[in-house]
């Protein structure tokens, strides 16, 4: 006789096998780590075959959890979009919605009053907001949109542009009038630069004239994972660091901070990304909107 599935014990299998966590999935589900383990071991004895294999440092799915995984995704995809279409003829914005943005972005007050806007309309709706600056597995991690600054390399995922960001070089008035104003990015390598230390372009500050792309090899006088320490650092007269248009637009603004190479400097955009779907859920439809309506503003 062919096992019965038990979708309790399917929806624990899913979590674990996608977070590649016991304790990631009794987060998500609001279970225990033991009745996670509990919900595993009666999966297996129920397929009589092992679906994960554990050790101390590690996690990995058999070739039958691998297999069980893949359906896993259909099977609950197929769910879900049940549920969304229901929702979405009731016209009714509920569930769970996990965003991922980089970590940047909880600077933005835009995108902080568009949350905002989304919690106190949709009282039915959770949103779980993750702040992660490398966009991953939006699939196998189950989130349902993410913010994205930069071109969209994966064409496996929808996407809409949000809108244009500028970027800038900054110092205060304090540290130019000691060391002086750079005229061109050339000149960058006798100034104490404060340098984000993922930048993409590595040890190289990315500038263009003429229409063409060029880089401007730096040597840091401090280097730092965080933008927003760096905008704060350049306040405070330590040095020159590029920044975001969001992340120090009201200090340029008061003049604590002075936009410097400005015909140098160039644009960046600021995307919504989420995973292909027949239908897109009227949760994630109704964010992508709330976005695009406050960026206009």
């Amino acid at each position: 006789m062919k096992p019965s599935f038990n979708l309790n014990l399917l929806t624990s299998f899913y979590a674990v096998a996608r977070h590649g966590s016991f304790a990631a999935a009794a987060d998500e589900l609001c279970l225990t780590h033991s009745v996670i383990s509990k919900h595993i071991k009666q999966l297996e004895s129920s397929l009589q075959s092992q679906l994960i294999i554990r050790t101390t440092r590690a996690l990995d799915l058999t070739e039958e959890g691998d297999f069980l995984y893949l359906k896993c995704q259909s099977i609950f995809n197929e769910v879900t979009q049940i549920t969304d279409f229901i929702d979405d003829k009731k016209r009714v914005v509920s569930g769970r919605l996990v965003i991922k943005m980089p970590s940047i972005l909880k600077h933005d007050d835009g995108i902080a009053t568009s949350l905002e806007f989304m919690h106190l309309t949709y009282p039915d709706l959770m949103l779980d907001i993750v702040f992660d600056d490398n966009l991953g597995d939006l699939v196998k991690e189950g989130v349902d949109i993410a913010f994205r600054i930069g071109k969209l390399e994966d064409s496996s995922y929808l996407c809409r542009k949000i809108r244009d960001i500028d970027t800038y070089v900054v110092a205060s008035p304090e540290y130019l009038k000691v060391a002086g104003t750079p005229t061109h990015p050339n000149e960058l390598t006798q100034h104490k630069c404060l340098h984000y230390s993922h930048c993409l372009t590595g040890l190289n500050w990315s500038f263009k004239q003429d229409g063409a792309q060029f880089n401007v090899p730096i040597t840091p006088a401090l280097s730092s994972m965080s933008e927003s320490m760096l905008a704060q650092y350049a306040c405070k007269g330590l040095g020159i660091t590029t920044t975001l248009d969001f992340v120090t637009g009201k200090q340029i603004a008061s003049g604590q901070l002075v936009s410097l190479l400005k015909a140098f400097t160039w644009k960046t955009e600021l995307f919504l990304v989420f995973p292909y779907a027949a239908v897109v859920p009227l949760k994630t439809r109704t964010l992508i909107d709330v976005i695009l309506a406050e960026s206009t503003n």
